[in-house]
């Protein structure tokens, strides 16, 4: 299957992914910087993960719980570690939060909050890895890639005030 890119209308702007042939790779929130260019193309009618996305983001913004479960990923140019992060991230569900130091002992690392933040903030599918549900130790916010008004955006979306 060739790589089909995505767009995703929100009223604070237009998502965007893009899809390699195993997966979703990359989804950008408006607002960020991308941390490399790519190109951008209109979406694929004819590619049915792209449908996929579209309807389950309808659901999410919607209020409605949605764990994108059938949405495939492609994270495997990344280091061993992050994955492990974002896997593990994947399994906090929808209204849910977690503080990075658990996210941490869940890996089997207790002493790597630090590096845990680090893997989230580079999350290249902010939603369907839903680092967003993320806290400090302290029950701040923490940080957000693409910034912390997305950050409370989410949480509100999954009913939670931040």
């Amino acid at each position: 299957m060739d790589a089909a890119n995505f767009r995703f209308d929100h009223p604070l702007g237009p998502i965007y992914g893009w899809f390699t042939a195993d997966g979703l790779s990359r989804l950008r929130l408006p607002g960020t910087t991308p941390r490399r260019r790519l190109a951008l193309l209109h979406s694929s009618a004819n590619d049915h993960r792209v449908w996929a996305l579209h309807a389950a983001l309808e659901r999410y913004f919607a209020g409605l719980r949605e764990d994108f479960a059938a949405i495939p990923i492609d994270l495997v140019r990344h280091t061993p570690f992050r994955q492990t992060v974002w896997e593990a991230a994947r399994a906090v569900p929808w209204g849910d939060t977690s503080t990075y130091g658990e996210l941490a002992r869940r890996i089997g690392n207790p002493k790597a909050a630090r590096a845990v933040g680090q893997a989230l903030g580079a999350n290249p599918v902010p939603i369907l890895v839903p680092c967003h549900r993320f806290l400090a130790a302290g029950g701040g916010l923490g940080g957000f890639s693409a910034g912390l008004h997305w950050k409370r955006e989410l949480l509100r979306v999954e009913g939670l005030h931040a």
